[in-house]
């Protein structure tokens, strides 16, 4: 009697696996498992023309294109479109759009684009001596506030002393990076000064580089960045992802340095009272997508480049929840995502306010989080509680069949 089960790919190599466990010829495997993965892209801003040619050529192939009810009339001005399909439709789809008007061939390369970052087998971050391999376990991001004001250990790590033994034991302790920052972004956090931020910050990278860290700072002043990456620093990690200080993308681009960009609205004093969105995952993408793409223009390689949704920056608790749970949308664009959810507070508005009010109570909440996170295709955790952190992406690595080596010169 034949026995039916369920069988779910998480990738092409998961179809390959299952296809070599019953022993199908290799040249079989190589023609069948474009057709054994399935895909579905979101196109936003078609025109009906576009819509109607692109949603014919797509049911010719096999596959579906959704749009708008408005577009057959031309009722609608614009539509957007779910476009599904297995690779192999897909890419015949791109073909055929080649052939096609009103700027179709121009949508099938950028289509052609997305399927070649959702299916690399290595995708790298590059900082200005370092080169992170981010196909594997997830690297880990320890969390470094030199700052008297931040939310979860303001204060603590005040003294450059206190906070190079914080970063040395965050080392020893698993972490791929330190990110290093002297000013709080915390909701409401009041701005410092460049010459404040200095003082906190260089000496204590100076001090961790030369224990043999990788470092990333946290800023968003140009002048700071260049400081930080001349005392040794790899990566700039900018929440306004380089909008806040014009100078930003160019010492980014001349230091060689790689740059975290982030999503937000406002500065912390405000972003709290911009939480509104009409769908946050896409309104977060688009601002991503013209962030890289002025990264590119501004002269700064692709390869050290990453994205950060910016979980609780100007999101509410159901807007980070939401972002989490649609995160694999943010890989379209192939590269490292980075997910900042250490013990933020919406973890508390989920969880009840009262039992997480404190944020060092959020640690296990703050676990499920990133392991959901990595689940969903972050590269990068940034956290506080780096041991716990460590073991658990390496447990997620493990179960997915992924490699640990994460680093190469």
């Amino acid at each position: 009697m034949a026995r039916i089960r369920l069988i779910e790919f998480g990738s092409r190599t998961d179809a390959v696996r299952e296809m070599e466990r019953i022993g199908v010829d290799p040249a079989g495997i190589a023609m069948m498992a474009p057709k054994q993965f399935h895909r579905n892209l979101r196109i936003d801003d078609l025109s009906p023309a576009q819509a109607n040619i692109l949603k014919q050529d797509a049911l010719s192939l096999g596959a579906e294109a959704a749009v708008a009810k408005g577009v057959v009339s031309c009722e609608a001005s614009l539509t957007g479109c779910v476009l599904s399909g297995t690779e192999k439709q897909l890419r015949e789809l791109v073909r055929k759009l080649g052939h096609q008007p009103y700027g179709l061939k121009a949508i099938g390369r950028e289509i052609e684009a997305a399927l070649n970052c959702i299916e690399a087998d290595v995708i790298v971050f590059k900082g200005v001596s370092r080169t992170w391999n981010i196909s594997g376990r997830a690297l880990v991001m320890g969390v470094l506030n030199v700052t008297p004001d931040s939310f979860s250990d303001g204060g603590k790590y005040g003294s450059t002393d206190a906070a190079i033994e914080r970063g040395i034991a965050m080392l020893e302790e698993g972490a791929d990076i330190i990110d290093v920052g002297g000013e709080s972004t915390r909701p409401g956090a009041k701005p410092v000064s460049e010459a404040e931020e200095l003082t906190r910050v260089i000496p204590v990278i100076e001090g961790l580089v030369r224990k043999g860290a990788a470092v990333s700072v946290d800023t968003t002043k140009a002048a700071v960045a260049r400081a930080g990456v001349d005392a040794g620093a790899e990566i700039v990690n900018d929440i306004s992802a380089m909008t806040r200080d014009a100078q930003m993308a160019g010492v980014v681009a001349s230091s060689g340095a790689g740059v975290i960009l982030m999503h937000m609205r406002g500065e912390p004093g405000s972003m709290q009272s911009m939480t509104d969105y009409g769908d946050v995952a896409a309104e977060v993408y688009a601002f991503l997508d013209g962030a890289l793409r002025g990264a590119v223009a501004a002269g700064i390689d692709i390869e050290k480049t990453a994205v950060d949704p910016g979980i609780g920056f100007a999101k509410d608790a159901d807007g980070s929840l939401e972002l989490l749970r649609r995160l694999r949308e943010f890989t379209s664009f192939g590269r490292p995502v980075l997910v900042g959810t250490s013990r933020k507070s919406f973890i508390a508005k989920a969880l009840g306010a009262d039992k997480y009010a404190d944020a060092a109570s959020r640690g296990v909440p703050t676990l499920a989080t990133v392991c959901a996170a990595v689940t969903n295709g972050a590269s990068i955790v940034r956290v506080h509680d780096v041991e716990e952190t460590r073991e658990a992406v390496n447990m997620l690595a493990a179960i997915k069949g992924k490699s640990n080596n994460a680093v190469k010169a």
